[in-house]
């Protein structure tokens, strides 16, 4: 890490956390009651250094604010509280935030072969780019923990996914050694997925998951922070790659005595 940024980085850290931020955590992230001290102790560094090195913009008339801020950063931290290689994901500069879901005008090419426009979406992420977020969804998504449905936690993995260089759905992985058992469970698993659905069956990774080998890391990822009990009684070859790879085990949180936003 350059220097300058070391040292910037421990005056932001030296300063107080602010009350009003730390109200806004307790109303609208009861995640953070699954966390241990030195977890939340943790994440409000992590939320800290991100509003402060990122630049956040509101779109389609949505006012930045410290709620939203706040909000959307505590979430992302949370995928970052035991992983410091992605270095407060340094491949993001650009946090733009929509007021609800938003239609996407460029065309892109779906996984059916076919050019699309116009699309309604809940979130982006750019190889190197913004992350595209709804404020609508993640504070949804904030205030209902354990549903396995979170765009920021989805839109974040994408962007821990390109940090290896390419989307492919396989981050850079601790050890070398990782990469070959990763590899064959993520495979059978995909293809388990895939059959399952044909056969008019249901599983906790929804079927958007299939779409791509990137988009079932961003959907996993979810399941794992944010429906690990099922998640796991499912998927225990998935979840333990996952909680090697994240350094967390969220299916041992405390997810029934959290709290809902007051």
């Amino acid at each position: 890490m350059h220097l300058l940024r070391r040292a910037h980085r421990k005056k932001v850290l030296e300063q107080r956390f602010p009350e009003s931020w730390e109200a806004i955590l307790q109303r609208d992230v009861p995640y953070m009651g699954l966390l241990t001290p030195a977890e939340q102790t943790r994440l409000r560094e992590i939320v800290a250094i991100l509003i402060d090195e990122k630049f956040w913009e509101g779109c389609n008339g949505l006012e930045m604010s410290d709620r939203v801020q706040v909000v959307m950063a505590a979430q992302m931290g949370v995928l970052l509280l035991h992983l410091d290689a992605t270095d407060y994901f340094h491949n993001v500069r650009t946090i733009l935030v929509y007021p609800a879901a938003y239609v996407q005008t460029q065309e892109h090419v779906g996984s059916d072969g076919l050019v699309h426009s116009g699309s309604a979406n809940l979130g982006e992420a750019w190889y190197n780019g913004p992350v595209v977020l709804s404020w609508n969804d993640a504070l949804q998504a904030a205030h209902a923990p354990g549903r396995g449905l979170n765009v920021v936690f989805h839109e974040l993995a994408h962007a821990v996914d390109m940090m290896s260089g390419t989307t492919n759905g396989t981050p850079l992985l601790r050890s070398r050694e990782d990469y070959g058992p990763w590899h064959d469970t993520m495979s059978a698993a995909f293809q388990a997925l895939r059959s399952r659905y044909e056969a008019g069956a249901r599983d906790v990774i929804r079927p958007y998951g299939l779409t791509n080998v990137a988009e079932f890391f961003a959907v996993t990822t979810e399941c794992f922070f944010d429906a690990p009990i099922p998640f796991k009684q499912a998927h225990p070859d998935i979840y333990q790659h996952y909680a090697r790879f994240w350094g967390q085990d969220p299916a041992d949180r405390p997810w029934r005595s959290s709290s809902r936003p007051r």
